[in-house]
């Protein structure tokens, strides 16, 4: 028996170990394309990255069918005395489906999908006048869950800042607004982990109030200063073969051995962990990278489009979302973090 066999399964892994995928599990969307936008193409509508639009966040939101208003409707139970609404809880309805988005309590505050674009793009377009909502879906079992994709700025040929907002018309989370970073040459979304990479507003108190006050945030330009400086210096940091060793170790550590033996020493079938192994896979093509930079784009196009989370999701319960976003964020951010020290 292959010790193959005994592989566990990606979702047992610790930290994003995410291996090789197989032929068969590779799902290589259309060159140019970052992960959120294909998912935007899938499940609502998506412009092109690198071209203005011209138009309004309400018509791009039109065309994603999600231009409608929570509807609000109370919760009822059977009591003896006939059917009577239960107090302290509402539920959230997709007006235009008639579909129960969730059911919450009554301090909770809807951010509807048109206030949080205009928000969204308002933030953007204080940083860079030509920022535009370019894709939006909604997914979940009642399409409760919404995913708005704003174009900030270009930081380089290739390469775009981007804002994502993820709103959820239920129980659970927050509004959340996270920068990060398309790389069309790497297909891949980059993420450097940043204490200003994110924003979030809970669904409490008055929404209008608190969608101004991301508007006004500092955000973008706080990230673009914390980032800026290790992002130079790993454009300036030449590569080497002994770091693409180091790294490959660091994020996953030594491939089994070639040849596994039994208990008595004899030689099994080759252990389909070493073909799967990304040190295998990816040493000599890091090799042959010019700076740490171009290493960690690398990483990131790795773990987008040829590992195993590239068809089945980062570790969550939301598969969906991460795979808007882009797979093994913990990995892509941990790679950034060794290569920031190594070139200091």
């Amino acid at each position: 028996m292959s010790l193959g066999a005994a592989v566990p399964h990606y979702r047992d892994a610790k930290g994003g170990e995410f291996l090789v995928a197989s032929d068969h599990e590779r799902s290589f969307g259309p060159r140019g394309v970052p992960p959120f936008l294909r998912f935007c193409m899938k499940s609502g509508a998506a412009g092109d990255l690198d071209a203005d639009l011209g138009g309004e966040a309400g018509s791009l939101l039109a065309a994603a069918e999600l231009d409608w208003r929570v509807d609000h409707r109370p919760v009822l139970t059977e009591l003896h005395e006939g059917i009577a609404p239960v107090q302290g809880y509402q539920a959230l309805v997709r007006p235009d489906r008639g579909e129960v988005m969730g059911v919450v309590t009554s301090a909770y505050r809807v951010a509807e999908n048109e206030k949080l674009a205009e928000a969204v793009v308002g933030l953007a377009q204080r940083h860079h006048s030509r920022a535009e909502l370019i894709g939006a879906a909604s997914f979940g079992r009642a399409s409760e869950r919404v995913l708005l994709v704003c174009r900030v700025t270009k930081l380089s040929p290739g390469e775009f800042l981007i804002l994502l907002a993820h709103n959820r018309h239920g129980g659970e989370g927050a509004v959340r607004v996270q920068l990060v970073i398309a790389d069309l040459a790497a297909d891949a979304v980059l993420t450097p982990p940043a204490r200003w990479d994110s924003y979030e507003i809970p669904h409490v108190g008055r929404m209008s109030d608190r969608l101004e006050l991301l508007e006004g945030s500092p955000m973008i330009e706080d990230y673009l200063s914390e980032i800026s400086g290790p992002r130079e210096r790993l454009e300036e940091a030449r590569w080497s073969r002994s770091r693409t060793q180091r790294l490959l170790h660091e994020l996953w550590g030594d491939p089994p051995d070639n040849e596994p033996r039994t208990k008595e020493g004899a030689p099994l079938e080759p252990d389909d962990r070493v073909k799967r192994h990304p040190a295998a896979y990816l040493s000599r093509d890091l090799d042959e990278r010019k700076t740490a930079y171009d290493a960690f784009r690398r990483i990131c196009s790795f773990l987008d489009n040829e590992s195993e989370a590239c068809e089945r999701g980062d570790f969550t319960k939301d598969r969906d979302e991460r795979l808007a976003l882009g797979a093994g964020t913990k990995l892509k951010q941990k790679a950034w973090r060794w290569l920031v020290g190594a070139v200091q």
